[in-house]
Order: C-alpha cells, then structure tokens, then sequence
C-alpha cells in the first residue's frame, strides 16, 4: 500500500508537467525559385513534444542569394526570451511567428 501511495504522489507532481507539454512541428526547409532543396534525412519536418516550451515558433527568412527568389522556413519549439505571445512580427521577407497550440506552426504564420 505505502509503495502504491508513493507511486501516486510520484505521478502527481509529473502528470502536470507532462500535460502541459506543447506538441509542435520542428525542422527546416529552403525553397529556391519555387522548388523545395533537398530535405535533410527523415523529411523536412517531424512533430516532437517540448517539453520546456509554451510555444511552437515559426520563422520565414529570404535569402536573396545571388539573385534569387529563396527563403528558409525553421520550425521549431518555441525558445525562453523568443516567444511571448501568439502572432507574427518582423518585416515581410523575415518574419518570426509564435503560437501556443499544439502543431499550431504548420504554416507560414499562426493558425
């Protein structure tokens, strides 16, 4: 009985932690004159629990590389000091995005 009970008290003060977890997208691709780079092993994005985080983080930046059109998307869980609140701020060709429900960074901006 004493062993059941310490198990309980054990999964009390975890359960929360882990409930509170934010699910989010996390990876990164290029696209160069519309066409997508090659992904890194495994494909461009994979959905990971944060469990430090509040926040998925979304950002879009152009690259204007010699002369063409290509910008980077990163996805990832939302970083301490990075996020604080949902929406998007930053000038068109690099925009930073934050939201806080789960795999809400699926696309370009929050949901």
């Amino acid at each position: 009985m004493a062993r059941l009970s310490v198990a309980l008290c054990i999964f009390a003060v975890l359960a929360p932690s882990v409930m509170a977890a934010i699910q989010c997208w996390v990876g990164q691709e290029t696209i160069s004159n519309g066409k997508r780079l090659e992904p890194e092993i495994g494909g461009p994005y994979q959905s990971v629990q944060c469990n430090d985080a509040d926040y998925c983080f979304n950002s879009y930046v152009k690259r204007h590389k010699k002369g063409d059109d290509s910008y980077t998307i990163t996805k990832s869980c939302g970083e301490t000091g990075k996020c604080f609140e949902d929406g998007c701020r930053g000038p068109g060709d690099e925009k930073l995005c934050c939201c806080s429900d789960n795999m809400c960074n699926s696309s370009n901006g929050p949901k």
